[in-house]
Formats: structure tokens, C-alpha cells, sequence
């Protein structure tokens, strides 16, 4: 858009040297317009002020002000001056254009549509032509759709395109917009009449295969996509239609193309990540780190390429790189991924030791999903380490109520054992030692409980389990 209002600017300077003025205003008028086109951007303000004071309706002056406090920064003030400008004469196209173009820069999507309408208004009511409406089209057709109005910005697209038949960038955004609208079949001929002229468009291919996927028709969409890469030239547009191809595939099939993908155009970051996730998908969690580290690479503040980073080396058991990638991931991360994230780094924290992080971690993934049941557990087995047993059993409950297992039943069993719970302790140890009857250190709390119980023939049979399993403690117990 920048460009565009600079473009303006050689606009509208024709028009100044035919505005009669007074011999002061016209020197001083002179001297801004050649210090804006040197780039001396405060001088240009200072001078067109000047002329504004001796003369508020002067068009060329507020003009060149708008155009320096632009490049200057200020948008407020530029888009005072645009405005400005479609008071004096609201019949003029450039005031409406760039008052458009400056809504935009400061994110007043709706104000910016409305001045792109009226700027092609004027403009067609003055018979300009294509070329310097076009960038007023395509500007209204944006602004409509940063607003979500899809509807609208396909209607405004359409009307473009009966002033510049078959413009690729006007079309393009039609079916776009068509797609986002939710009107698949209306877009699908108008895709093809993108390809009918850019045959390997990676946009068009990839709307054109999800539409046939949409209906039912995956083998339709593989041979678009086929199609597109034949026409292809370009490694790079190949790679991206590989990488779209691999979201239609599984296993050994989608590694191998997203494989020709990364080697065809090794900076494509998500053909990297995609390759990362099917290999961790797979087991291999030595593949997925050298893809996920190629992918970072190239994208270093992705946050789902973080989050693959975290996730490898936690299955890798490399707890201090997992949580360094987790604690980077879920600061630039929302929603369940910032969840996964903290989750992950509350369990590289417990890994490592530094157990009230972790509880405080794992504590906020717990708050905002309770049927996290590894969060849970981790949770309980760090408040347990914090000598906070009552927690550590509330937590090992809802853990194994939510997932029920050998593990967590042991220390839950643990935790009630020392929370002085001792008949709770015993029924849970007991469930524990009956799912896993090789676990020695279950049986040896198993043996503590009933001590405290009072059922010592019972506690050294425990013991005696735990012993000949190879638990040191045990075999002392018993002597």
C-alpha cells in the first residue's frame, strides 16, 4: 500500500504546477513539494504548513502534508490532511484513495472500505482507467475481507472484474473470497479459470483439491494436484504442492513426498514441521528432532515448531531442552497448544528436580483441563516431593480416576501412606501390587501400611516380595 500512495503522489503532482498561486505560496509550495521528493520529510511539513496558513483551502498543500506525515509515520495526521482533501473537492479520486489507503495502515478496516468505494465512485465517474483504479479495487476487496465480510468482498470483486476482465490478482481474490464465504461450488469455476491461465497456482490447486475432498472426492483431488505439479517449473511452487499433496496421504507414502518436498526447497519450514510429526507419529523420535531442528531453522518463532521441538525431546528424555523449547513455546502460544507446552515444561521441571515449579506448572494446565490425567500425576508426584501429601493424594486420585494404572496407584498409595491415611493407602497399594506384581518399591509401602496397621506377619510377607524383587530398604526391614 505504500507504494501505492507514492504512486499517488506522481498523481497528483501534475495537477500542481497548473494551480494558479500567489507568488510567496507558489515558492514556498515549490520548495516542500522538492524536499518531499529528497526525502527531507520535516522540512516538506514545516513548508507545507506554511502555505496551509496563508491559504487552508489549498489541495496541492495538504496533499504534500498528507504524503510527509505518512512516510514520516504519522497516521493520524496524515489521514487528517486525506480527509481534508475529500472536503475541499470530494469529487477528486486521490483524496478518496489515500484517505483509504492510511484507514488501512492503521487498521479501520471499515473506514478503509468506504473510502476505497468512493474513491473508484469518483474515479470511474471520471474515466480513469484501469491502471489507476485497479489498486482502489483491489484495496476495497481486502479491506471487506480483513472485516470477514467475504460476502461483500466477493460481490466488490466481481464488480472489478467487469471493469478489468480477466485480471489474475482480481480473480484470485474472487475465489478466495468465494472459499472463505463458504460457497466452495460458486469459487470452483472460478479457480479453474485461474489455472486456465496459471496452471501450477499453489493457491488455486490446494482450494480446488479441498473442495473435491469436501465432496467426497479424494482421488479428484490427488490428480489436481498431480496435474499441478506437471506444469510446474519451479522447485520451490513444487515443493508447496508436495507439501499440500502430504495432507492427503499417511504413513510411509506422506513422509516420502514431504521427503521431495524439503529436499526440492529445503527453507519450506512446514514441510519440515509436517515431516517432524509424521515421523514422531511413526516412533521415530531421532527423525522427528532433525526435522523439527530444520524447521527452526528457517522459522525460529513458529510456535507449533517450538512445540514439536519440546514434545521430541521429552520422548527423547532430554528434560532440560525440553523445557527450554516448552518455556519458549508457551509464550508464543494459545489455546491447547499453550496447555501442551505448559504441561511440558512442568514435566521437564519435575524431571529436573525443581519440584515447585513444576507443581506451580502443571497446577495451571490442571485449573484450565481437569481430564489432563498426566497432568495430574505429575502434579501429585511433585507436591509429593514437596512433602505436601494431602495434595499429592488429591491429585494421584483424580490422576487415577481419569487413567487408571499400576504406576499411579503405587504412588498414590504413597502419598496416602504418608498422609496417614492408612487404610485408604493399604486398599490402593494392594490394587497396585495386583496390576503389577513385579513393582518392589509398591510392596515395600505395602509392608509400611500394614505395620502401621498393625499386621506385622503381613508387612514382612510384603517385604519379603519386595526383597526378593532387589530392594535394598526391604531386605533391611527384615533382618
Amino acid at each position: 500500500m505504500k507504494q501505492l500512495l507514492c504512486a499517488a503522489l506522481l498523481f497528483v503532482s501534475l495537477s500542481w504546477a497548473q494551480q494558479s498561486q500567489p507568488p510567496a505560496i507558489e515558492q514556498t509550495l515549490q520548495q516542500a513539494q522538492a524536499a518531499l521528493e529528497a526525502g527531507r520529510l520535516n522540512e516538506a511539513v514545516q513548508g507545507f504548513e506554511a502555505v496551509i496558513a496563508r491559504d487552508f483551502t489549498n489541495y496541492s498543500a495538504h496533499f504534500g502534508l498528507g504524503l510527509a506525515l505518512y512516510r514520516l509515520g504519522d497516521l493520524r495526521g496524515a489521514a487528517f490532511e486525506f480527509t481534508q482533501l475529500t472536503v475541499l473537492d470530494p469529487n477528486r479520486f486521490e483524496g478518496w484513495f489515500n484517505l483509504g489507503v492510511v484507514r488501512d495502515r492503521q487498521g479501520q478496516a471499515a473506514e478503509a472500505a468506504e473510502a476505497f468505494g468512493k474513491a473508484i465512485e469518483v474515479g470511474e465517474k471520471a474515466g480513469l482507467g484501469l491502471n489507476e483504479l485497479k489498486p482502489a479495487y483491489i484495496g476495497q476487496v481486502k479491506a471487506l475481507r480483513t472485516q470477514g465480510q467475504h460476502e461483500a468482498a466477493a460481490t466488490a470483486a466481481r464488480k472489478a472484474l467487469e471493469k478489468a476482465s480477466g485480471d489474475l490478482e482480481l480473480t484470485s481474490l474472487l475465489a478466495d473470497s468465494l472459499v472463505k464465504a463458504n460457497k466452495p461450488l460458486e469459487a470452483l469455476p472460478v479457480l479453474y479459470q485461474i489455472l486456465a491461465k496459471d496452471p501450477a497456482n499453489t493457491q488455486a490447486v490446494s482450494q480446488i483439491a479441498d473442495i473435491y475432498m469436501a465432496q467426497g472426492l479424494p482421488l479428484r483431488a490427488l490428480r489436481e494436484i498431480d496435474r499441478g505439479l506437471e506444469a510446474a517449473k519451479d522447485n520451490a511452487v513444487r515443493a508447496q504442492l508436495l507439501l499440500k499433496k502430504s495432507t492427503l496421504q499417511q504413513g510411509r507414502e506422506q513422509q516420502a513426498t514431504l521427503q521431495e518436498a524439503v529436499r526440492l526447497d529445503p527453507k519450506l519450514w512446514a514441510a519440515h514441521y509436517n515431516l517432524g510429526v509424521a515421523r514422531l507419529r511413526d516412533g521415530n523420535a531421532r527423525g522427528a528432532l532433525e526435522s523439527f531442528q530444520n524447521a527452526y531453522a528457517q522459522n525460529p518463532d513458529e510456535p507449533r515448531v517450538l512445540l514439536g521441538l519440546a514434545t521430541t525431546h521429552d520422548r527423547l528424555g532430554q528434560a532440560a531442552e525440553a523445557a527450554r523449547f516448552a518455556e519458549m513455546a508457551a509464550k508464543a502460544s494459545q489455546g491447547t497448544d499453550r496447555l501442551e507446552a505448559l504441561f511440558l515444561q512442568g514435566k521437564s521441571a519435575y524431571t529436573l528436580r525443581r519440584y515447585s515449579e513444576a507443581a506451580e506448572l502443571l497446577s495451571q494446565v490442571t485449573q484450565q483441563k481437569a481430564d489432563n490425567a498426566e497432568a495430574w500425576f505429575f502434579l501429585g508426584v511433585a507436591q509429593f516431593n514437596l512433602k505436601d501429601y494431602a495434595a499429592a493424594a488429591e491429585s494421584l486420585e483424580k490422576a487415577q480416576a481419569l487413567a487408571p494404572s499400576a504406576a499411579t496407584a503405587a504412588n498414590l498409595g504413597a502419598a496416602l501412606y504418608s498422609a496417614g491415611r492408612y487404610s485408604d493407602a493399604e486398599r490402593v497399594l494392594s490394587q497396585a501390587v495386583t496390576l503389577d506384581g513385579r513393582n518392589a518399591v509398591a510392596w515395600y509401602n505395602l509392608g509400611l501400611t500394614l505395620r502401621s496397621l498393625g499386621r506385622v506377619a503381613e508387612a514382612r510377607r510384603a517385604w519379603q516380595r519386595s526383597a526378593d524383587l532387589g530392594y535394598a530398604p526391604a531386605r533391611d526391614l527384615l533382618r
